[in-house]
């Protein structure tokens, strides 16, 4: 079934596809779609979260159909950056491309991989981890930060038409002031959705 829906800030759910994000200060609250930090780090590992190595080791060997998904998704987003987009009604220039980062793509492959194994859609993992205590976790420091979910999106296209649809995760895609991304795909044929998403960014 092709997705035909978007979610908004508390996730409404769709029959074929989610995408999820609320906004926030310092602790996240809900404002709107996609989820931002403020220009400074304003949260360390927590929930027995440390930064190490070993955070990565179960996400570092993946299924290769899967790479090529994440690969594919951040090629289709620089061209949505190179070319300008129109963000819920508001004009975005033209910006920089992303560079791949390995330590978000961890935290990226690892929540959702928590979503697709655990059956859930939020960007609170499973432990009770916020998007910044994961890429805490995964060794990346952070000036500014943003993360966008989604599922039930089959192919990379369609999951990046669902976020520049969604004012909110447009809007993180087309931030400038974010330079790096770690995108992770994740299939759980078990699961409800069965493919999920996320995209972290980050500006060191």
């Amino acid at each position: 079934m092709k997705p035909s829906a978007r979610s908004l800030c508390l996730t409404l759910l769709s029959a074929a596809a989610l995408l999820g994000g609320c906004g926030g200060e310092e602790s996240p609250t809900q404002q709107g779609e996609g989820v931002v930090v403020p220009p400074a780090q304003t949260e360390a590992a927590g929930n027995d979260l440390s930064a190490s190595a070993a955070y990565c080791d179960d996400v570092t060997t993946w299924d290769p159909a899967w790479v090529q998904l994440e690969n594919d998704v951040l090629t289709l987003i620089n061209q949505r950056r190179a070319a300008g987009a129109t963000c819920g009604g508001v004009a975005k220039p033209a910006v920089g491309a992303l560079t791949n980062n390995d330590k978000l793509r961890c935290a990226a492959r690892k929540h959702s991989k928590d979503m697709g194994t655990n059956n859930f859609f939020s960007h609170t993992g499973s432990n009770g981890s916020t998007p910044w205590q994961r890429m805490t976790s995964a060794g990346y420091s952070y000036r500014r930060a943003a993360e966008n979910i989604a599922a039930g999106y089959g192919t990379a296209q369609a999951v990046v038409d669902g976020w520049m649809a969604s004012t909110g995760h447009c809007n993180n895609i087309m931030d400038g002031a974010l330079k790096e991304t770690g995108i992770g795909y994740f299939n759980a044929p078990s699961s409800t959705y069965r493919a999920y998403w996320t995209q972290d960014f980050g500006t060191p």
